[in-house]
């Protein structure tokens, strides 16, 4: 696992600072009401990282997550607390070994997380155990990693970060490696009072083939519609028959 999901956990939500889980929120909101999800209904959140998505369906449905990482999980219940549901259930857990005690109106998987797993097989067994999470009738909504024909080898990247107490820079040129992107992330990290200290961040993500998840859902007894213009990098929706 990379280390900003563990040990450099506290990092996450300032490098990604720029992101509207907010606004995103709105916007599967009102896809999911399209699909017949409505407000107050039950909600699960895989691979929910530090919990700022959750945080924002806590103003309209009754959300629970679960993330690889402890320390990610950690950060997520504070936000839970400060948002009012301090009694949202959020566990660590593997996306392959997911089970539940009570099934979910829509099960979702955002930020292209599911890019993560590095063979077919992982794929499907994800799949497979969010399908089994869901009610008939509910749906899986999963935002993958981007396709190989947009990857960009030899880009360079750089994020900053400031605010009064600290200074942030992460910086990468990105690689390939066959089927996989790769990302070495080179942190410098500049609290107040110090010390300065840096690190590299591995990150290594599947280019799914398409065909693999539509299969994988199907094959899990879900209906796939893929969405372009969903969120991001767009969604691929799973309907429980």
């Amino acid at each position: 696992m990379a280390s900003m999901y563990n040990s450099h956990a506290e990092l996450y939500d300032c490098i990604y600072a720029f992101k509207d889980y907010s606004a995103e929120a709105e916007s599967i909101r009102t896809l999911l009401q399209s699909r017949g999800v409505s407000d107050g209904s039950r909600l699960l959140e895989v691979a929910c990282g530090t919990g700022s998505y959750l945080a924002a369906f806590t103003r309209w449905y009754d959300v629970a997550g679960c993330d690889l990482s402890a320390e990610m999980i950690t950060i997520a219940r504070r936000k839970l607390d400060e948002a009012g549901r301090p009694d949202a259930p959020v566990w660590a857990t593997d996306m392959r070994d997911l089970t539940v005690d009570a099934l979910y109106d829509a099960v979702l998987c955002l930020f292209s997380s599911i890019g993560y797993l590095l063979d077919e097989e992982s794929v499907r067994a994800a799949i497979a155990r969010m399908a089994a999470a869901v009610r008939p009738g509910g749906l899986i909504a999963i935002e993958p990693w981007i396709d190989r024909e947009r990857y960009q080898a030899g880009r360079p990247h750089l994020q900053t970060y400031t605010s009064p107490d600290l200074y942030l820079a992460r910086g990468n040129v990105s690689e390939l490696d066959g089927d996989y992107a790769v990302m070495n992330m080179h942190w410098l990290v500049v609290p107040r009072g110090g010390p300065v200290t840096t690190f590299v961040d591995h990150h290594r993500l599947w280019f799914c083939p398409p065909s693999v998840i539509e299969r994988a859902m199907r094959d899990a007894g879900l209906t796939p519609t893929w969405l372009q213009d969903g969120i991001g990098r767009g969604l691929w929706i799973g309907v429980r028959g």
